[in-house]
């Protein structure tokens, strides 16, 4: 079953651009499981960002005081949104 519900095995050349981040510090998923499904978009030649920030938990949603608790607070990882937007505005041309 882990390898039917393994999203790698999932993309396909209908599988839709991708952003994806992660923290090598989370002790829930591991980064790897990023890493592969980057290198399935890849092979696929679906359009991908990955972007893995050195520290952080897991559950860090948008790593700023808006959905994190003030002592895991993630300057670093915070930055994913702007991030996600210049990607997205590339990404579609605007």
């Amino acid at each position: 079953d882990r390898e039917a519900f393994s999203l790698e095995n999932q993309v396909t050349a209908q599988t839709p651009p991708t952003f994806l981040w992660h923290t090598a510090a989370d002790g829930s998923v591991p980064v790897e499981n990023s890493l592969l499904y980057a290198a399935a978009l890849s092979k696929e030649n679906i359009p991908f960002a990955l972007h893995i920030f050195p520290e952080g938990g897991h559950g860090l949603a948008t790593g700023d005081s808006r959905t994190v608790e003030k002592s895991a607070l993630n300057a670093q990882v915070g930055q994913w949104i702007g991030i996600a937007k210049v990607w997205l505005k590339e990404l579609l041309g605007l």
